[in-house]
C-alpha cells in the first residue's frame, strides 16, 4: 500500500474543523472586571458552592439571580442598604446575612420577603413592583434552601441574542429596580421600554456604564458588575445594531 506523503495536511485540516465547530463558545475566566462576590454582598452564613461549568438549570443561584434583583429593587439610596436614613437601617437587602433575616429556608410561603413583595407593598409606590416571574424565582430559591450559592458557566453563547429574550431579562434583574417607575431613582433614566434603552445605547451610556468605562457611571450602582457573559451578550446585541427583536 502506498504511504500518504503529507500527514501534516491531515492534522491541519482536523484542527480547522475542530476550531470552526467551537467558534460560538466564548471562554469565561471568572467575572473579568467585576467579582461576583464583592465586599458587602453575598456574605454571611449558609452553604456556598461554585462550578466552572456544571450549573444546574433548575437551581436558583443567590449571587447571580437573587442578590442583584434585591440590590436593584430594594437597596436604592434611602432604602434597605444598611446606610442611614429612610428604611435603610431596618433590613439590609444587599447582603446575604440581611436577606436571610426575612426568609425561612424551605418555606417561601412563610417568608416575609415573599409576603411583602407579592402584596405589592414593596418596592414602595413610585417603583415598579416585582413581576410574578421574579417572585416565583425568589420563592424557588427559598424553597431550595435559601443557600448562599453561586455558579458561573465556563462558556458563553452569544449567538441568537435578542432584545426581548436576552437583554430585557438582564436589565430586569440588575437595573430596572432603580431605572423604572414614575420616579426612577437612577437619574430619571427609565430602562423598561425599548425606546428608552435605545436612547441609552445611541448615547454610549448603556455600554459605558455597564462596562465601567472611564468617564461613565459604574453600574449597577451598589452592586457587582454584570457578569462577563451578560456583558458579552449585551455587547453582541449592540454590535448587531441594537434591534427591537
Amino acid at each position: 500500500m502506498q504511504k500518504f506523503k503529507y500527514p501534516g495536511l491531515v492534522a491541519l485540516a482536523g484542527f480547522i474543523v475542530w476550531l470552526s465547530a467551537c467558534r460560538h463558545e466564548l471562554p469565561i475566566s471568572g467575572n473579568t472586571g467585576g467579582s461576583a462576590d464583592t465586599t458587602g454582598s453575598g456574605t454571611g452564613s449558609g452553604s456556598s458552592s461554585s462550578s466552572g461549568g456544571g450549573c444546574s438549570a433548575d437551581t436558583v443561584y443567590f449571587v447571580q439571580s437573587v442578590l442583584p434583583l434585591l440590590t436593584s429593587s430594594c437597596a436604592q439610596a434611602g432604602c434597605h442598604n444598611g446606610q442611614t436614613g429612610g428604611d435603610a437601617g431596618d433590613y439590609t437587602l444587599n447582603t446575604y446575612a440581611g436577606i436571610r433575616q426575612i426568609v425561612q429556608p424551605g418555606n417561601a410561603g412563610s417568608s416575609r420577603l415573599i409576603s411583602i413583595t407579592s402584596s405589592g407593598s414593596m418596592p414602595p409606590y413610585g417603583y415598579t413592583a416585582l413581576s410574578s416571574d421574579q417572585i416565583a424565582m425568589l420563592s424557588k430559591w427559598i424553597n431550595q434552601g435559601a443557600a448562599n450559592n453561586s455558579c458561573t458557566a465556563s462558556s458563553c453563547d452569544t449567538t441568537g441574542v435578542t432584545y426581548s429574550k436576552t437583554v430585557v431579562p438582564i436589565l430586569q434583574t440588575n437595573c430596572t429596580g432603580c431605572h423604572s417607575g414614575s420616579a426612577p431613582a437612577g437619574g430619571g433614566v427609565d430602562l423598561t421600554t425599548y425606546a428608552n434603552v435605545s436612547t441609552q445605547v445611541a448615547s454610549g451610556k448603556l455600554w459605558g456604564d455597564i462596562s465601567h468605562s472611564t468617564g461613565y457611571n459604574a453600574m449597577p450602582l451598589g452592586g457587582s458588575q454584570l457578569s462577563a457573559c451578560d456583558r458579552s451578550k449585551i455587547h453582541a446585541w449592540i454590535n448587531a445594531g441594537a434591534p427591537n427583536n
